[in-house]
């Protein structure tokens, strides 16, 4: 399976590229670059609390990797783009390994994304012939959107991500799959008051939920696989 980490890899090294003024990417927009799409962008909290407590850095360390899903994109948007019709592409070649980063502009406003790998990728020898490593699509606003990320080489869902934004409360809900059946899911809630929630299941079942105040303090519960609660803890 192809982790987050190998599709987030090129960042620094498109960032470098970019800095030193030598980018292998010679060809210009043809329209001005403000015409582009805007990247998405996440930005889930966890509880607002200094508590060690694990289960507190637990949530708080999954939300800042939620907002890495669109880490991969940051790059890109400092990259010349050109524009056939509807659709906008950026590419990054490094050695003999070319990512294709493609927006398209659908009729209601909404864009569908897409990153496509091709050639060899010398860190580790894995070649890619035009493989999609990644898509998804976001609202006209960016308030909500989904993409899935795929095992290395394959068309076999990994991942699904997908996010929406209902009177200020956004929520975020990551299912996993296991040879592309659906073995779990996790679900993040923040509210625009800081409260928030997260629940993790196993199949239909959920077997985590944790809640947090406004101030940071929390509380969870853990379940067995019959929905039975054998646990429960609070963090300040």
């Amino acid at each position: 399976m192809i982790h987050r980490s190998k599709l987030l890899f090129t960042a620094p090294l498109i960032f470098a590229v970019i800095l030193s003024g030598c980018s292998k990417d010679s060809s210009s927009p043809s329209e001005p670059q403000a015409t582009a799409p805007t990247f998405p962008t996440l930005v889930f909290k966890g509880p607002n609390t200094t508590s060690t407590e694990t289960n507190a850095q637990m949530i708080k360390s999954y939300a800042s990797a939620v907002n890495s899903f669109t880490m991969m994109f940051v790059p890109y948007q400092q990259l010349p783009s050109t524009r056939d019709g509807n659709t906008w592409t950026w590419t990054y070649t490094e050695g003999t390994l070319t990512l294709k980063m493609t927006s398209v502009a659908q009729s209601d406003g909404t864009y569908l994304w897409k990153l496509i790998l091709n050639g060899q990728d010398q860190s580790d020898g894995v070649t890619y012939n035009n493989w999609t490593g990644m898509e998804g699509s976001t609202s006209a606003d960016g308030k909500s959107g989904s993409w899935k990320i795929y095992e290395e080489n394959t068309t076999t869902i990994s991942t699904d991500f997908s996010w929406s934004t209902t009177n200020n409360v956004l929520t975020g809900t990551q299912k996993e799959y296991t040879n592309g059946s659906s073995s779990g899911q996790i679900i993040l809630v923040n509210n625009p008051d800081n409260t928030g929630e997260m629940r993790m299941y196993t199949g239909a079942v959920m077997t985590y939920k944790a809640t947090w105040t406004a101030g940071g303090s929390g509380q969870w519960w853990t379940y067995d696989s019959s929905g039975t609660q054998t646990g429960t803890g609070s963090w300040t």
